[in-house]
């Protein structure tokens, strides 16, 4: 059976991201040196596929222990502050996971798979390496769809209850960011292949569903603007949100 490919770790990262990955990187180190095990770029970024202006950066931090409240605050404090010095990006997004977490049997079809073809390591000792190659499964699809139902349900409850526009774009972008890539894991057993950027998740999704074409351009439009009404938000992460759960569970059955 085929294997998937993994990120091209040869080519140069494109060079407007150069200066931000930089400051992340060494302000993290002074910050957390303690904690940190490793960092990893993903996403476009990684990819080498960027908007400049457009594409978040997306890093995974692993840490030796689980984070303080201070610590996250400083984590979520960097975030802010590095989006806004720098226009290249428009936010940045740092997933924190512990060691321990990413070691264990059970985690491998998500966090294994997702250092080994998703990661690019930018820091500390490459869990990558831990691993082998991965071959296309509705395994790996579970591990990465099974929380979309508490991510939209979180989203949702948040985006009532905020009265700020900054966090309620910044929480629109994330429930579009999952619904997106778990569009994308509905079909990527059946694609042999990965999406590295959003528009590639989009494009590989609409292949075998065509008719979400309109619900796929909301997204979009959820994700990088311009801002819609909370009811439009509301609508589309429970009309799309559910039917994306919906269909999970009709190829889980299926599938097993």
């Amino acid at each position: 059976m085929k294997t998937l490919p993994i990120l091209d770790q040869s080519t140069p990262f494109q060079a407007p991201y150069m200066p931000v990955l930089l400051t992340l990187v060494k302000q993290l180190q002074a910050d957390l040196s303690q904690q940190i095990h490793s960092i990893y770029l993903n996403g476009s970024v990684a990819a080498r596929c960027a908007t400049v202006g457009e594409s978040d950066i997306n890093l995974t931090m692993v840490v030796n222990r689980e984070l303080t409240a201070i610590e996250k605050c400083t984590v979520a404090t960097l975030c802010d502050h590095i989006a806004y010095r720098y226009d290249v990006v428009p936010s940045v997004d740092i997933r924190v996971v512990t060691l321990d977490e990413v070691m264990t049997l059970s985690a491998i079809f998500k966090w294994g798979f997702w250092l080994k073809h998703c990661s690019v390591c930018l820091y500390g000792e490459d869990l990558a390496s831990k691993f082998g190659l991965f071959e296309p499964s509705w395994e790996i699809a579970k591990a990465f769809n099974g929380d979309i139902k508490a991510v939209l349900a979180d989203c949702r409850q948040k985006i009532m209850a905020t009265k700020s526009v900054t966090e309620y774009n910044a929480l629109c972008r994330i429930a579009g960011k999952k619904m997106l890539r778990s569009s994308f894991m509905l079909v990527a057993h059946r694609t042999s292949s990965l999406a590295y950027s959003e528009q590639q998740c989009a494009d590989y999704f609409l292949h075998f569903y065509p008719d979400k074409a309109v619900e796929i351009e909301r997204i979009q439009i959820l994700i990088h603007g311009p801002q819609v009404p909370k009811r439009a938000s509301l609508f589309l992460i429970e009309q799309f949100g559910q039917w994306i759960v919906a269909e999970f569970e009709k190829i889980e059955k299926k599938i097993g």
